[in-house]
């Protein structure tokens, strides 16, 4: 079993590699942009649309290779520390049952599982990082167009146009598209697939411990702050009502209610395979829930100590806390977006004051919400995550112009 709080952090390492390709991608797409000032809409025009997509194209997979070479290893060593940390949690429980179970790095069906999950967790960065490469390539032809559009049609000039595009797609970020419809930003999504994959794979191993210890029980843990029930979402999407209790793998009994119609997951007590039956309820995405073998008559340590509307509580301001923490990133990359146009030779520099301008007020606004963060964690006794807050490109040095910036707009008004 993983304790909620084990969760916290364990992706940046992986996650800043991602927010480097974030940021690459970001900046090659608008580079590529504030070079088309003064090209018309003609058929050379065409043909350096179709060469930017290309050479754009072919930049952002040299980068993606050297960032699978950095993933691997470290995606690895994370997997084998949720494995380990699991065990180590779980470890007299099991040996309770069945004294003769090994440790995980000595137990062939576990290795093999562990490795299984590696593998499959790889592929699923690897898709994500192909939609996002196809999606680029979308996006930078498409803002290429709005912008031509806007300038031919007469609205805006070709520095307003272009201003107005890039701040949309810094707002935006770089999107994934699943297949069901769904989009997320390639952050949200590598965050939620590496955190989803540790819990998986730790859920896994303890399953093999299960099978082999031959137990039909299982301890579902606790946390403040887990999520409730939501308008037009399954019951096990209410992970408040089936925290901290203990379950039948197969079957139930008084007291032992099934895990799977409870939970929407699934232990196949034959092979344990665990299904994520539902992706909503226990192990699915972003779950923080961890799983145990159980013995009937062991003293449930959760039993009265989740107070339903303290949960609720926290629950709300932890959402309060993600919506902060993103509004943040996406201030950020808007300054790295605004700082690369007043960076640009082709827009003329009677018309960077305006931009300059734009930039302060930006900075100012990021300012604020800094310091809204602070408050809301301290209002509500919240642990500040401020490498949620982190943008690849926005270091010390674009921290100090968006400073600078923030004190000319205080001044300015």
């Amino acid at each position: 079993m993983l304790p909620p709080e084990y969760f916290y952090g364990k992706e940046q390492r992986i996650l800043s590699l991602y927010q480097e390709l974030e940021d690459f991608i970001m900046t090659d797409i608008s580079r590529r942009i504030l070079q088309t000032g003064g090209m018309t809409a003609t058929a050379d025009r065409l043909i350096w649309k179709l060469t930017q997509m290309g050479e754009s194209r072919a930049a952002i997979e040299q980068k993606l290779q050297k960032l699978t070479k950095m993933t691997q290893p470290e995606l690895r060593r994370i997997l084998q520390n949720a494995v380990m940390t699991s065990w180590d949690n779980d470890k007299d429980i099991l040996l309770g049952i069945d004294e003769n179970i090994s440790p995980p790095l000595k137990n062939p069906e576990v290795i093999a599982v562990m490795d299984a999950e590696f593998q499959k967790t790889l592929g699923e960065l690897r898709n994500l990082t192909r939609t996002t490469i196809d999606q680029s390539q979308k996006d930078l032809i498409n803002l290429i167009d709005q912008v031509d559009l806007r300038v031919a049609s007469g609205v805006q000039s070709y520095t307003s146009a272009v201003s107005d595009i890039l701040d949309q797609y810094a707002r935006k970020g770089v999107m994934v598209n699943y297949p069901t419809g769904t989009q997320r930003t390639l952050e949200a999504a590598v965050r939620c697939c590496v955190v989803t994959s540790m819990n998986q794979t730790a859920a896994q191993i303890t399953n093999q411990y299960i099978v082999q210890a031959k137990t039909n029980y299982v301890l579902v843990s606790a946390h403040l702050g887990a999520r409730t029930a939501q308008k037009g979402q399954p019951p096990c999407g209410d992970h408040s009502s089936w925290q901290g209790k203990a379950y039948s793998i197969v079957g139930s009994e008084p007291g032992y209610p099934n895990l799977l119609a409870s939970t929407g997951y699934d232990i196949s007590p034959a092979t344990g395979q665990g299904s994520v039956v539902n992706p909503l309820g226990l192990h699915g995405y972003n779950c923080r829930h961890s799983h145990q073998p159980w013995k009937k008559g062991l003293r449930n340590p959760w039993e009265g100590k989740i107070d339903s509307e303290e949960n609720k509580k926290i629950y709300e301001n932890t959402q309060k806390q993600r919506y902060t923490e993103r509004a943040i990133r996406k201030t950020k990359r808007q300054l790295i977006m605004k700082q690369a146009e007043l960076n640009s030779e082709t827009i003329p520099e009677t018309e960077k004051k305006k931009l300059q301008s734009e930039y302060d007020q930006m900075a100012y606004r990021l300012t604020k919400q800094n310091k809204e963060y602070n408050k809301l964690c301290r209002r509500n006794n919240l642990v500040p995550q401020y490498d949620r807050n982190k943008v690849a490109d926005f270091g010390y040095k674009q921290q100090s112009k968006a400073n600078a910036g923030a004190k000319r707009y205080m001044k300015g008004r």
